[in-house]
């Protein structure tokens, strides 16, 4: 890939994902396989920059542990490794992102709807463990769980955005450093290091998108996500075009 166009991609991915939380994984995922990168290739040229922005977005902000913390640790991580496992050794043979897309749309539309809002928070309330599951194992499968990561944390912290924000930065930090330590433990003679230094880029962008961030109001900062997940879906569904 062109130098610059790589370069170019991953500020605008590290901006988005230093003010939402989310970006790196989400965006950066079917957009550098369709310009041909390979799914271990993707997760080693992603998941270090991803890992230093939700450590220090995590770390920024003072809030108690919550019970849905718990929670997450015990019902998504066990299935992200189990399904990361599955996608790294079949990883020609399994493809859901086409299903991903569409359920992933349908979700951020109903979060966008204000007649619809009520009745989704309310069910995701009611299956808070079973969707943590399907997060998981969505995640682990083709590291693109984070869109509805960000709309269930969105859901159950009713639009608060620091708290949002909280979440997903924790989801995504522990998911990166599981998703990380098994890529190198089964993919390391096989991985590249050598663009590792993009992760100063994040320090370098990191700080001064926080101005940002603070100016963005609840409403706003949780509209803008599931619109970013809804345009993400849509860019699933062209890849899978594309692809087919």
């Amino acid at each position: 890939m062109d130098f610059f166009l790589e370069n170019l991609i991953l500020i605008i991915l590290i901006i988005i994902q230093s003010i939402f939380g989310i970006g790196l994984l989400l965006l950066g995922t079917p957009t550098f396989l369709l310009l041909g990168y390979d799914f271990s290739s993707t997760l080693n040229f992603l998941l270090p920059s991803s890992i230093v922005i939700s450590y220090l977005q995590f770390t920024s902000l003072k809030i108690p542990p919550k019970k849905i913390i718990f929670e997450y640790n015990i019902f998504c991580l066990p299935f992200l490794v189990l399904f990361l496992l599955l996608a790294l050794n079949f990883k020609e043979i399994l493809n859901f992102k086409f299903y991903v897309a569409i359920i992933l749309i349908i979700s951020s539309s109903l979060a966008l709807n204000k007649n619809t809002y009520s009745s989704l928070r309310k069910n995701i309330l009611s299956y808070k463990k079973l969707i943590l599951i399907f997060i998981g194992s969505v995640h682990g499968l083709t590291n693109m769980g984070g869109g509805f990561l960000t709309i269930f944390s969105s859901l159950i912290n009713k639009n608060d955005k620091n708290l949002t924000r909280y979440f997903i930065s924790y989801g995504y930090l522990i998911m990166g450093l599981l998703q990380y330590f098994i890529l190198v433990c089964l993919e390391y003679r096989n991985l590249n290091f050598s663009k590792i230094y993009y992760i100063f880029l994040v320090l370098i962008i990191y700080f001064p998108s926080q101005k940002i961030f603070k100016k963005v109001n609840n409403f706003l900062f949780s509209k803008i996500i599931s619109i970013i997940a809804l345009f993400y879906g849509a860019i699933i569904l062209i890849f899978n075009f594309f692809a087919v």
